[in-house]
């Protein structure tokens, strides 16, 4: 009977202990003792902790090249549209000139390293005007702008000096600037002038074989013929320049004609 009762007990206490075999986790899943938990992340870095790093020549905020970043050589700048030449339109400009009798040489490229914007890239050195009417001092400008003082010079200036035979015959015309990289009206900030580009130039005054030159100034009404001399020049040049400011156009301009070639829509012309 007592083995009967021992062989029973055995078989009820057989599957609970199964199950608690069966429910022991396996050494596999159990980390190795040499194993270290993993750092905290660092305060403020979010879920992808993987740095992201710069592409070549990529700068940081400020505008500064990461240390650790290849350092890129900047290839030559392309020319500025601004000033870029047609090689055609420059062949052509430059045969006109020969054959009015303007006294120029071409140059090298100008370019400034203050600001990119700037400059020439195929300049003309002019020293005389058609009918040796010298340009005074010599000046660099593009073949455009010395192509219209050349006609405006001949067509126009030289005519009106036989008005003054006292004077005698027009043998200098003295600019302040020609090329010069600045802003209009010399401001530190602003639009780059047309001096800038080689577009311009300011006229001074006029100087005659033997009587007194004429500069340019404001006038007062005074009926004189040195009066009639400017406005005339004056108002001539608006047919061969696109602009033509002079004494009363504004405070920067009270001693001197700027004239220039900026191109404008439907050939519009801003003469004061």
């Amino acid at each position: 009977m007592r083995t009967v009762l021992t062989t029973v007990l055995v078989l009820c206490m057989a599957p609970a202990v199964m199950a608690q075999e069966s429910a022991a986790p396996s050494t596999s899943s159990v980390p190795p003792e040499t194993s270290l938990p993993p750092e905290p992340r660092p305060e403020g870095l979010g879920s992808a902790s993987v740095e992201k790093l710069p592409d070549p020549g990529e700068t940081e905020p400020g505008g500064t090249v990461p240390e650790n970043d290849v350092t890129v050589v900047d290839s030559v700048p392309p020319v500025s549209e601004r000033i870029a030449e047609d090689p055609e339109a420059l062949k052509e400009c430059y045969s006109a000139l020969r054959a009015l009798g303007t006294a120029f040489e071409e140059a090298e490229a100008i370019t400034d390293s203050s600001d990119a914007a700037c400059g020439i890239e195929k300049p003309v050195r002019v020293t005389a005007l058609p009918g040796n009417v010298e340009l005074r001092p010599a000046g660099h400008m593009r073949c455009e702008t010395a192509l219209a003082l050349s006609r405006w010079t001949k067509d126009h200036a030289t005519p009106a000096a036989e008005y003054l035979p006292e004077r005698g015959p027009l043998v200098a015309i003295e600019h302040g600037s020609t090329y010069i990289c600045r802003r209009r009206n010399n401001l530190p900030t602003g639009e780059l002038s047309e001096h800038a580009y080689g577009n311009a130039v300011d006229i001074m005054g006029f100087q005659f074989e033997t009587g007194a030159p004429i500069a340019v100034e404001p006038r007062e009404r005074d009926g004189t013929m040195a009066e009639a001399f400017q406005d005339a020049v004056r108002a001539t040049a608006c047919l061969n320049f696109t602009t033509v400011l002079g004494p009363g156009s504004d405070a920067s301009h009270a001693d001197h004609l700027h004239l220039d070639v900026k191109s404008r829509r439907n050939d519009f012309r801003l003469c004061q």
